[in-house]
């Protein structure tokens, strides 16, 4: 499976960070590259694989007194083009908004120190792309390797986490980035336009990243899961139900010659 698609939006995505630090020569390229991409996706191949054996350890202990049947699908890969988007501008969503939560806290917001606002909501905003975000990512892989969750009460069958995740990225807390916005900008028009810029700004970061990720780091850990003794145990534990045996066909008696008594 190719990445084209999410590596041209990416780069695209990207020039106007470059252009804008042009004048600094190399050192501005490298930064950009390993701090907006370079992390996330080292933290995430650090830490999302000890948290997806870790869910499935406890999975395996609870899931008898949790009532739902967890069990692996057929590995299919890697979801399609417009999921994988949709996955990244989720994560978006959820750094924009927590980032907007913190930035308060840790800065006067205003519209005298806005350059120094923007450059801490980045900041903080790639930490928290890197390691809160984790949580999603960890959702991404449990589903990508086919482990699912039937809740026989309801005979819905789910991926686990999926409404956490779904939560993690709602629109209706929006409000606190607006919020954030307009108390920098000073008016709903430059806040508009201050929006417009941080979003131009992490955008690379949440499309490159998850696609670093899917292509470098995921496939090894989706092979260590379905090898893992965890998914083998499950496996046994619900196998699909074996076919009906069939009785043994046997071909008709030759007809009796004619003349022939039978008994």
């Amino acid at each position: 499976m190719t990445y084209r698609k999410e590596y041209v939006l990416g780069i695209l995505s990207l020039m106007p960070l470059l252009a804008a630090g042009t004048y600094k020569g190399i050192g501005w390229l490298v930064t950009i590259i390993v701090v907006y991409v370079g992390i996330p996706v080292l933290i995430w191949s650090l830490v999302v694989d000890r948290l997806v054996f870790l869910v499935i350890g406890i999975i395996r202990y609870f899931r008898e007194s949790s009532g739902h049947q967890y069990y692996f699908e057929k590995l299919v890969g890697p979801p399609g083009f417009s999921r994988r988007i949709l996955r990244d501008f989720r994560v978006l969503l959820f750094v924009f908004v927590l980032s907007a939560t913190v930035v308060p806290r840790i800065t006067d917001v205003s519209p005298a120190n806005i350059a120094i606002v923007s450059n801490a909501f980045v900041y903080v905003a790639i930490f928290i792309l890197a390691v809160p975000s984790s949580i999603h990512v960890l959702f991404w892989v449990l589903e990508d390797s086919g482990l699912r969750c039937h809740n026989p009460k309801r005979v819905t069958v789910t991926a686990p986490g999926a409404w956490m995740s779904n939560w993690l990225a709602s629109v209706g807390s929006l409000g606190a980035f607006l919020t954030f916005a307009v108390s920098l900008g000073g008016n709903l028009d430059k806040a508009i336009a201050l929006t417009t810029t941080l979003f131009a700004s992490l955008l690379p970061s949440c499309i490159l990243a998850p696609t670093l990720f899917y292509r470098r780091v995921e496939p090894g850990i989706l092979a260590k899961v379905r090898e893992s003794k965890t998914a083998m145990a499950m496996a046994r534990l619900f196998a699909p139900p074996s076919s009906p045996s069939v009785p043994p066909s046997y071909p008709p008696s030759s007809p009796a010659p004619p003349g022939t008594r039978l008994a």
